[in-house]
């Protein structure tokens, strides 16, 4: 378990601090509530002074009665609970993904293409050769397989696999071949047919336009941080304050221009 806090100094200027992983014997949210208040009273922590939690939205969290949330609200009533912005957004990019068959078997196929190609050195090695010596391309993008909580950082992996999929239908075929070794041929070969698929293609790009704007607005969102930071405030102050003086001495110019007239 990952535990982290928000705090103010007596100005109001927020900080964030990482206190630690600490692995519970259970998940129960009675468990987690205790974990998290031990740790809050060895660092002699104020109940009292909590003001908010955030969390994902898992039952042993969020639950209105036995969630690690209300138990935290029992003892502190001013501690409101608020479901974790990027975790909404993953799980909104989870839900569309599988309520459309085609592009939840396109990631599927493109989960087991990075599992093959981090596994088989031999494919690696093809896909460089081909890209080379068939495409004159010197330098490929790494293939590799997602990441398998967070939804939002797949584009990288879908965009690398559109900007070659070509290469990895050659290197699929060649892999394909019994010379390959039957189970790396097997699986290729699978790829292949799957990837060959014209509705293959259609649902990945269908995936990049929605997860790519999701993912853009999961980063925007991470990004509204740096504008708690002293030195953003401090930036727009100075330059709100060139802009008013540029106004100020255009001013007076009008003014000496029109007082000569």
């Amino acid at each position: 378990m990952f535990i982290s806090i928000r705090y103010v100094d007596n100005d109001l200027c927020p900080y964030e601090e990482f206190l630690g992983l600490y692995e519970p014997p259970d998940t129960a949210g009675k468990v987690l509530a205790k974990c998290i208040t031990n740790v809050l009273l060895r660092l002699q922590l104020p109940l009292s002074a909590l003001r908010g939690q955030t969390y994902d939205g898992a039952s042993n969290m969020s639950g209105q009665y036995k969630g690690y949330q209300a138990l935290i609200r029992e003892m502190q009533p001013l501690a409101l609970y608020v479901h974790c912005g990027a975790h909404c957004v993953n799980l909104v990019s989870q839900s569309v993904c599988e309520a459309v068959f085609l592009v939840r078997d396109a990631m599927e196929s493109l989960q087991e293409l990075g599992s093959l190609f981090s596994q088989s050195l031999k494919c690696r090695t093809a896909f460089a050769n081909i890209a080379q010596s068939d495409h004159g391309i010197s330098k490929v993008q790494k293939i590799r397989p997602l990441c398998p909580t967070r939804w939002l950082v797949r584009v990288s992996a879908i965009q690398a696999l559109i900007a070659q999929y070509e290469l990895v239908l050659d290197c699929l075929e060649e892999m394909s071949l019994p010379a390959a070794g039957s189970n790396v041929s097997a699986r290729a070969s699978g790829l292949w047919n799957q990837l060959s698929k014209g509705s293959t293609w259609l649902a990945l790009k269908m995936a990049i336009r929605v997860f790519g704007p999701l993912e853009m607005l999961n980063r925007s969102l991470s990004g509204l941080r740096d504008l708690r930071e002293e030195k953003a405030f401090d930036k727009l102050l100075a330059d709100s304050a060139r802009y008013c003086r540029g106004c100020c001495r255009t001013g007076s110019r009008r003014a000496e221009s029109s007082t000569s007239a």
